[in-house]
């Protein structure tokens, strides 16, 4: 299920020397700590929702190869720190460019759209990903016709766009209307399949089009994991002790017994892969750089801090005995609207 760049202990090896990194020592260089914390921050856990948005997307590659007059397109939705990021590179980093005696070929063309986004301006982010050394130049419309002529010469399977709720975030109603317009040109010239991905706010642009919405029926959820009920409670309790089996600092006994933590993390990260990776990085930072060779409640409750919410108070921290069991969802707080 696990994925890290960071090499596992084997728990079976008593005969393990004391020169292997995993545990924290005094004599381990700054570079290397960062390099644990890094690989900790690269970690890929493939659980449920991850394996079903990577066989869709697959699923839209495989059709995208048959230049399809209606290629079937696919919309990925879910809050932030919900791993839409982590999908689209990793789904990518299976196709990188590669030369060859015809030019340089592009199967999976990914990008992530300006925080302010115009046609004419996503226009050229998608050239310069394609290598057009004259991508800033000319109107939208003749970066567009450009943009489908690169396409075919490179090869283009698929196309994903992540962030696209920036598209939203920033119009009116008519410039939405516009980009939805622009998009529909777009896929029917290259007939290419498109993956767009963003918060759930971006399926409104889907609304100004009624064939684009035809296009992009089917769409998918990241969501984040729940504790709400067994089942639930044991993917998520899963996938926390099998992530801590990675990590080159471990938890304490005391903290890997104890039956209340996997609740406390879920508070501290309301069940969002991103902020799982940032709280336990953190804590493996903090361990490294005061030379533990365990983390423990206390590095927990001091990386929700410096990784989560630096404001919070001891009654509003999960690894706090002061702490009242909420959801930290209200106003200020670090879940506020999610």
């Amino acid at each position: 299920m696990i994925n890290t760049a960071c090499t596992s202990s084997d728990d079976h090896d008593d005969d393990r020397s004391d020169n292997d990194f995993c545990p924290a020592r005094d004599d381990i260089p700054d570079e290397s700590k960062d390099a644990l914390v890094a690989s900790v921050r690269k970690t890929l856990i493939k659980h449920p929702a991850f394996m079903s948005g990577t066989a869709a997307i697959r699923l839209c590659h495989r059709t995208g190869r048959f230049g399809l007059e209606e290629p079937g397109c696919l919309l990925i939705i879910g809050v932030s720190g919900s791993g839409k990021s982590t999908l689209r590179k990793e789904y990518a980093k299976h196709y990188p460019p590669r030369d060859t005696d015809e030019g340089t070929e592009i199967r999976v063309l990914h990008l992530e759209l300006p925080a302010q986004p115009t046609i004419k301006n996503v226009a050229e982010r998608i050239l310069l990903e394609m290598g057009d050394p004259l991508f800033a130049r000319g109107s939208a419309e003749t970066m567009t016709a450009r943009i489908v002529t690169l396409f075919k010469n490179c090869g283009v399977q698929l196309m994903i766009l992540d962030e696209f709720q920036h598209f939203i975030d920033h119009s009116s109603e008519k410039i939405e209307t516009k980009v939805a317009d622009w998009l529909k040109h777009l896929i029917n010239e290259t007939k290419v399949p498109f993956v767009l991905m963003g918060l759930r706010r971006c399926a409104r642009i889907l609304q100004s089009n009624e064939q684009l919405r035809r296009r992009f029926s089917r769409q998918i959820s990241l969501e984040p994991f729940s504790v709400s009920n067994k089942p639930a409670r044991r993917i998520f309790n899963g996938l926390i002790l099998s992530f801590w089996k990675e990590l080159p600092v471990p938890p304490s006994d005391e903290l890997a017994r104890d039956a209340r933590m996997i609740e406390a993390i879920h508070f501290a990260t309301f069940g969002l892969m991103g902020y799982v990776m940032m709280l336990m990085s953190v804590a493996v930072q903090i361990a490294l750089e005061e030379e533990r060779t365990e983390f423990d409640h206390g590095v927990l409750g001091r990386a929700f801090v410096e990784g989560i919410w630096p404001d919070a108070k001891e009654s509003h921290n999960p690894f706090d005995h002061r702490f009242v069991n909420r959801p930290l969802t209200m106003q200020g707080e670090p879940f506020f609207g999610y």
